[in-house]
This record gives structure tokens, C-alpha cells and sequence, in this order.
């Protein structure tokens, strides 16, 4: 048996109370009114008569009252998780396509500076192929550890892709030309490294950049910043120069 909770007991000790000050206050009202003198017995049956009816309607109705409020409770808990669900990259934590694009949107009506940023793995397969698909999501977890680690939380990041990443980080268009690039592949190397528990693997990325404007929709941002990707992997690969 469900014993009630000291909410239930104190909820219904403030009822009771107030039925038996409700109850004397109008019987002996009355009795004044009309002259009638109480003896010992129709008093303490006056006193007592009120708790013995508000007790257990109170016990009952307010143990079933904080077993709704406990459910609906819960009800929103389970609706916050599932919204939050649907909102994020079940592997990385990260935002999903969907939502990143709805609030990278709303920043950008918003007038909102900052630098876009795409970055994928280079050769997820070839990793996948000789280490396995483990470490396949080995490799996708640590660039999301090095975006989270080197944009901080004030930054919008997302996995958008198998391989594929994308961000936007609120700053002025002068720390934008500052953006590490480097920076960011290197943790996203030293982290697969140690969660391989091998200091001999390498882990590229490759990632372009493009800063934003007022109005910039993520298509545009996309466009942009993946024909900068693909400068740059060209040229980490030496079949081209690096071009901003």
C-alpha cells in the first residue's frame, strides 16, 4: 500500500482545519442566535465530525490529485525528450539537418554576423574499410568533440551528412578572418587518436568557410562554403593552391 506523501498530509491537515473552524464557527453561531445551550458531547461531535469527513476525502482526493499532477509531470518530461530527439543527431549529440537549418535561418533574419562553416572527413570509407565501422563512428564522433571543444556553446553546429558537418559561429567579421581552420582538424586527430587508443592513425577533414551577411539563407551558405571545401581538399591533396 501507497503510503501518502507529507504534500498529501499537509494538504489535507489545511482542509480539515479549515472545515472544523468552518463548522464551530457556524454552529455556534447558530446556537447564539437561537439560544440553545451545547453540552460536552454535541461539542467535541461538532469538533471532531469535520476531520473525520475531511480526512479521508482529503487523503483520498489529494493522493489522486498528485498522482495526475506526477503523470503529466512525466508526460512533459517524455515530450521534451522526444522533441529533443527529433532536434539531434542521435550518434554526436549534435543538431540535425532540420533544426539546424531553421535556427541558422532565424540568426541570419536576425542579422546575426559569424562565420559558416562545412567540414567533412576525408576517406570515411578507406577508415571504415581497414579499421571497421566502428571506428568509422569513431572518426565522426571526435570531429563533433573538436567543432563542440573549438566553437564553444555559443556556436550552432550540426551534423548535417554521413561525414558531413556544418556550423555557424556568431562572431564579428574581423574574428571570422582570424577562423583556425588547422585548429580544429588537429583536435579532431588527437581526439580520434586517443579514442582508438592509437597515436598512429591520421584523421583528415577537410572544411570551408564563408562569412555571413544579413538575409544569408543556408543554401547560399552551403554553396559557398562547399566550393571552398573542395579548394581546399584539391589543394591539401597538391592538386591546387589553397584560394580564400
Amino acid at each position: 500500500m501507497h503510503w501518502p506523501s507529507r504534500l498529501v498530509w499537509r494538504r489535507t491537515a489545511i482542509v480539515a482545519i479549515c472545515a472544523g473552524a468552518v463548522s464551530m464557527s457556524i454552529s455556534t453561531g447558530v446556537r447564539m442566535a437561537i439560544g440553545v445551550e451545547a453540552d460536552t458531547v454535541t461539542v467535541l461531535v461538532r469538533i471532531t465530525l469535520p476531520f473525520l469527513i475531511a480526512v479521508p476525502l482529503g487523503l483520498f482526493w489529494f493522493t489522486r490529485l498528485e498522482r495526475l499532477e506526477a503523470s503529466y509531470q512525466q508526460l512533459l518530461a517524455d515530450a521534451a525528450e522526444l522533441a529533443r530527439r527529433a532536434s539531434v543527431d542521435p550518434l554526436t549529440g549534435l543538431l540535425n539537418r532540420r533544426s539546424f537549418i531553421e535556427q541558422f535561418n532565424l540568426s541570419q533574419n536576425h542579422g546575426i554576423a559569424g562565420i559558416f562553416i562545412l567540414a567533412d572527413v576525408d576517406d570515411l570509407k578507406l577508415i571504415n574499410d581497414e579499421l571497421g565501422h566502428l571506428a568509422g563512428d569513431e572518426a565522426i564522433v571526435a570531429v563533433a568533440e573538436a567543432l563542440r571543444g573549438r566553437l564553444g556553446d555559443k556556436a550552432l553546429i550540426a551534423r548535417i551528412g554521413g561525414d558531413e558537418f556544418c556550423a555557424f559561429s556568431p562572431c564579428s567579421h574581423d574574428s571570422a578572418r582570424d577562423f583556425d581552420i588547422d585548429a580544429i582538424s588537429e583536435a579532431a586527430t588527437s581526439i580520434f587518436r586517443s579514442r582508438l587508443g592509437d597515436d598512429t592513425v591520421d584523421l583528415g577533414i577537410s572544411i570551408g568557410t564563408v562569412r555571413t551577411s544579413k538575409g544569408l539563407e543556408f543554401t547560399d551558405a552551403i554553396a559557398a562554403s562547399d566550393a571552398n571545401l573542395y579548394r581546399n581538399k584539391a589543394a591539401r591533396k597538391g592538386s591546387q593552391p589553397v584560394s580564400s
